[in-house]
């Protein structure tokens, strides 16, 4: 097989990855400045080694899990190697609880890093552990984040699923608690995902506002109650700063 310069396919994959949604060949061209057919090549072979994948029945491309995975995993790596990982001990070391920092990756939560002060009672978390969107603060930060088409479109596909009595299940309902949360500019769950746990969290401020990555802590509810972890959201906010400075610094 011929081999293919890195630096083209590393370019469809980019593209493809910024794209926010799925693209077509022209397109893709059009972007890397690559012609058509070279295209047409390189996607027929990052989708054979499951980098990409096709959308649907479309001939449109998206990324692939194998892409989504190296993702995931570069962000783990970073956050959790040096500086980043010790501001969120510092943080938890600060409230006494759990903190965790989160990726949205294929409509699901997925925890890349995670703190605790240890206690034997709580929420507690390990990376790569995933999560529904619908209920968790990160999860409902970044629906609030959404164009108005895609979250109208998200709404109609999704599984609403109830994991407790407080878990928001009825779409008019989420859609008019995702509106106050895009006001007030920060997530929070009042026992929606576990009984008994309450959290709140913020967005990282990256330069790179193509993925979504959050911030959030969490605790019982009868250590902190759900007024008392949200008093947290200024610590919470420049804690993300800090750690979004050193992120885009070394990405």
């Amino acid at each position: 097989m011929r081999e293919i310069p890195f630096d083209k396919m590393l370019a469809v994959m980019e593209t493809v990855s910024d794209g926010r949604r799925p693209l077509t060949v022209t397109e893709i061209s059009g972007a890397t400045d690559l012609a058509v057919p070279t295209v047409h090549r390189l996607v027929a072979l990052l989708v054979d080694r499951g980098l990409l994948k096709r959308h649907l029945a479309t001939k449109k491309v998206m990324p692939g899990a194998r892409l989504m995975k190296l993702g995931v995993s570069a962000v783990q790596t970073s956050l959790y190697a040096d500086k980043p990982h010790a501001l969120l001990k510092s943080l938890v070391t600060r409230i006494g609880e759990f903190a965790q920092i989160s990726l949205v990756v294929a409509g699901e939560l997925i925890c890349v890093d995670a703190a605790s002060a240890h206690r034997e009672s709580g929420l507690h978390l390990q990376q790569g552990n995933k999560a529904p969107l619908h209920c968790t603060s990160i999860g409902k930060l970044y629906l609030a984040s959404l164009p108005e088409a895609e979250l109208r479109s998200w709404l109609r596909s999704a599984n609403l699923q109830r994991l407790t009595d407080r878990t928001v299940t009825d779409p008019s309902e989420l859609r008019k608690h995702l509106k106050e949360i895009r006001a007030r500019g920060w997530g929070s769950c009042n026992e929606e995902m576990h009984p008994g746990v309450v959290g709140c969290g913020v967005r990282l401020p990256l330069r790179d506002s193509s993925g979504f990555i959050g911030l959030c802590i969490s605790a019982p509810a009868v250590r902190m109650n759900f007024e008392a972890i949200t008093g947290h959201i200024p610590a919470l906010r420049k804690v993300a700063v800090d750690i979004a400075d050193i992120f885009d610094r070394t990405n």
